[in-house]
């Protein structure tokens, strides 16, 4: 509008070919700056407090979200601080739980080493007792065995009154005959 009123003024001086000069203070001066003032005053009561209310809601909003972004950062910060004490419980835990089991484990294989080394020695005794009873039966066959021959060579010498020469010769067929036989 102040454009407008500006350029009526200047073609209303333009048509009377009269010269303009920037001291010259005329009505025109004089009207330029009373729509200057009434303009700014417009403007003042009408646009400047709509303005004003427009620019505080523009600071106020950017100061929420000002204050929103850093309580987001803060709330941030808290959920990263959370995990990794979560994290590093976690950790704490699973390392509990490998130890416990590296012992658990441990304590297994001392259990099975032992049961191990007791059916070892079942085992060695059995098979001990077992030796033990062969050669029991062995020595009671040889025994009989002996017994048998015992007796036959004393039927032998009895049926034959020999000499003493015979009965040397008797007794190294007799040790002739035992070496033969298994035991």
């Amino acid at each position: 509008m102040l454009l407008y009123t500006v350029g009526l003024l200047l073609a209303a001086e333009v048509e009377h070919d009269t010269v303009l000069s920037p001291l010259d203070f005329g009505w025109t001066m004089f009207l330029m700056i009373l729509s200057f003032l009434i303009v700014v005053w417009i403007l003042a009561k009408f646009a400047w407090k709509p303005l004003m209310g427009m620019m505080e809601k523009r600071r106020q909003n950017i100061e929420d979200m000002l204050t929103q972004a850093e309580n987001d950062r803060q709330e941030g910060e808290r959920l990263r601080l959370q995990y990794q004490d979560e994290l590093r419980q976690a950790h704490q835990d699973a390392q509990v739980l490998i130890e416990k089991a590296t012992k658990a484990a441990e304590l297994r294989t001392a259990e099975i080493m032992e049961q191990a080394r007791e059916d070892a020695e079942k085992t060695k005794q059995a098979a001990l007792a077992q030796i033990e009873t062969e050669r029991a039966r062995a020595v009671a066959e040889i025994q009989t065995q002996v017994a048998d021959i015992s007796v036959a060579v004393a039927e032998k010498i009895l049926r034959k009154n020999l000499d003493a020469s015979a009965q040397k010769d008797m007794i190294d067929q007799f040790i002739y005959e035992v070496g033969d036989r298994p035991c």
